[in-house]
């Protein structure tokens, strides 16, 4: 008898990635397996690993920030993208000790941001050029007072980074949840802002797949994809209650390795959602970040051909069995 194949979707421990930790959950709690494969949830530390995963072929797929997706696509990676995975679900944090009142008072300082091709770095940006304020370039030496240091940093590390900071040079950071709540719960940081109110319903990661398993395995992706877009569909519907069910939190400690008070407060006051028509992957929403982050912010080297990166039909017949 041939043995399903099983599928490695790499990802971090973030609220973004939460429906793949339900998903897992669903199948381990109600002994309904997958027709066509079996799911394997591979935790990693940072967005740098998962690249390196899809690069390696470790990884059939991965939870991964959009932009990091589609430059790993411009550099010749032969990847589809599939779904949004949620949206919203970043915080802006300042910090204590460095004493952060405004947007002003970053200068002459360091905020962290999760990866140079992140979602974050593009809602930072426009935060801080609205105001007036100049960023220095990403990891470089701060030697303008009046200039803002952009410094990359793996998010699990963002809390431990503030906790640490004697000389106070780190102003605030945008970084995913739950440790936006974790450096607050902690009293290292204050809330600056979530990222809706930056761009409201904002996407930022997605589930990318090898293209030759769309190829090899199709009937297996299908399955996945509306598995992936149930849960998500189940978590839409519970998070926003006034008190989140202890069953709910159970799987995502053990999904997010947190405290249990840090990640009701991170899926309750984040602004994150996973409603799935807003999972469908949509091309305007990637073009809107790949000219941006290219055109205005140069931090992407091109731009890609979207209908070559993005495949929408798993995800529309996930959506409309959900609807139906």
């Amino acid at each position: 008898m041939k043995r399903n194949l099983n599928i490695r979707i790499g990802h971090l421990k973030i609220i973004d990635h939460l429906i793949l930790g339900y998903s897992v959950f669903r199948l381990q709690s109600t002994g309904a397996p997958l027709r066509n494969s079996t799911l394997e949830n591979v935790p990693m530390n940072s967005w740098e690993q998962i690249c390196e995963g899809l690069r390696q072929g470790d990884l059939h797929g991965a939870f991964i920030t959009a932009p990091l997706a589609m430059d790993l696509f411009a550099a010749g990676l032969d990847i589809s993208f599939l779904m949004f995975v949620h949206r919203s679900g970043s915080l802006m944090v300042k910090s204590r000790e460095a004493r952060t009142k405004s947007l002003v008072d970053l200068k002459g300082k360091s905020i962290l941001i999760p990866h140079n091709l992140s979602v974050q770095h593009l809602l930072l940006h426009k935060l801080l050029t609205a105001a007036g304020l100049n960023l220095s370039p990403q990891n470089s030496l701060l030697t303008e007072p009046k200039k803002i240091l952009v410094e990359s940093t793996s998010p699990f590390l963002m809390p431990q980074m503030l906790e640490n900071d004697r000389d106070h040079d780190i102003g605030a950071c945008i970084v995913p949840e739950p440790y936006g709540s974790q450096v607050i719960t902690k009293k290292f940081a204050d809330k600056l802002c979530t990222s809706d109110s930056l761009w409201k319903d904002h996407p930022c990661c997605g589930f990318v797949v090898q293209k030759n398993l769309e190829t090899s395995h199709g009937k297996a992706l299908e399955e996945l994809v509306g598995h992936f877009f149930q849960s998500a569909h189940i978590l839409d519907n519970r998070i926003p209650a006034p008190s989140l069910e202890n069953k709910t939190l159970d799987f995502a400690q053990d999904f997010l390795g947190q405290e249990r008070k840090v990640i009701q407060q991170a899926l309750l006051n984040s602004g994150i959602h996973y409603s799935p028509q807003k999972l469908l992957p949509d091309r305007e929403k990637l073009n809107i970040i790949q000219t941006y982050m290219t055109e205005t912010m140069g931090v992407m080297s091109q731009t890609i051909d979207l209908d070559a990166f993005v495949n929408p039909a798993y995800a529309k017949k996930a959506v409309s069995e959900i609807t139906s």
